[in-house]
């Protein structure tokens, strides 16, 4: 019985319950929600360069033009406006060397879209994913990046290639030259092979072989150029080499407490790497490159989106139980 309260104690000391959200967070951290999101199911975000707003990807099931796909988020007021209607399952995001977004669909037909100048986009745009239309000329769709499910997604440190990821039981890996507009897949032995039928991508893949991974879903690029991927279906996080002429993959990190890693995102202020777990309760861990440490976790939503800046990390909670989705922000 003594051990028990003193184990009981332990935890009260180290886990604060956040009122308004249900998340738990360890001591010392402390939370701020942004907005509510309604039923939008909020996934990815990136915070402006500018740092006065986030883009909010929208993982909507239905591509109608109804449904909600790319937000923007005032950070200081938390005005929330929906940017472009239309896409399926939005998902992946990445901000190109020239600020242009670059948003991918996580679904087996899934497209990439290119949107210039976020800044600046009016509200209330329309993008039709079938006729490849949009209301505006800055909104286009990007067959040369393939089609497949995509979540996974980021550029090379020196912007000439956009790497992509299929969140599939059998995805493969594509890098996407941008200069030629190439795509290809990697072979574990043979490196980049071309992709020639960018429709057929899967099919492509499986004849030439492709490395395929389980269920592969977040990118981060660091600070040494090479790109960490999660494997959720094995719990591994991978580190992809493409820093000269023998491409490789290795496990990077794995550890038994984080069953299906899915989000991840580099801290530059503090030196950590924070990952998230999708699991039945989502968990937010960081790694600061000897030790795991959850700092938060949540028992009837999703923690997705992770952003970070100067030390204030962002991200939404999805699939809240009888309450709004939310976006938030967690500081020390």
């Amino acid at each position: 019985m003594k051990y028990m309260l003193l184990v009981l104690s332990f935890l009260y000391v180290q886990l604060v319950i956040a009122d308004d959200s249900d998340l738990v967070l360890q001591q010392g951290w402390q939370e701020q929600i942004i907005t509510e999101c309604g039923d939008d199911l909020p996934d990815m975000l990136l915070l402006s360069a500018d740092k006065q707003y986030l883009y909010q990807s929208c993982e909507t099931k239905s591509s109608n033009m109804q449904n909600p796909s790319l937000a923007r988020i005032h950070i200081t007021t938390g005005q929330r406006e929906i940017l472009i209607y239309g896409l399926g399952r939005a998902d992946g995001m990445r901000f190109a060397p020239d600020g242009s977004i670059w948003l991918g669909e996580e679904q087996a037909d899934g497209m990439v879209w290119h949107i210039q100048d976020p800044d600046n986009l009016k509200a209330e745009q329309r993008a039709d994913r079938v006729r490849l239309k949009s209301s505006s000329k800055h909104i286009k769709a990007i067959l040369s990046a393939g089609i497949f499910s995509h979540e996974g997604i980021t550029f090379s440190q020196d912007g000439k290639y956009l790497y992509l990821a299929d969140e599939w039981k059998e995805g493969c890996l594509y890098r996407l030259t941008l200069k030629n507009d190439v795509l290809a897949v990697f072979h574990a032995q043979k490196g980049w092979l071309t992709i020639k039928n960018t429709k057929n991508t899967r099919i492509e893949a499986e004849k030439l072989h492709g490395r395929w991974y389980n269920r592969m879903e977040d990118m981060e690029l660091m600070p040494d150029g090479t790109i960490l991927i999660t494997e959720t279906g094995t719990g591994n996080i991978l580190k992809l080499n493409d820093l000269d002429d023998k491409p490789n993959v290795s496990t990077y990190l794995h550890h038994k407490d984080i069953q299906h890693p899915d989000n991840l995102e580099w801290d530059e202020k503090r030196g950590w790497f924070w990952i998230t777990d999708d699991s039945q309760r989502s968990e937010l861990w960081v790694y600061d490159g000897q030790n795991f440490k959850r700092i938060a976790y949540h028992d009837s939503a999703e923690i997705t989106g992770l952003e970070s800046d100067n030390g204030t990390i962002y991200f939404n909670l999805q699939h809240r139980r009888f309450a709004p989705d939310l976006t938030l922000k967690i500081f020390q």
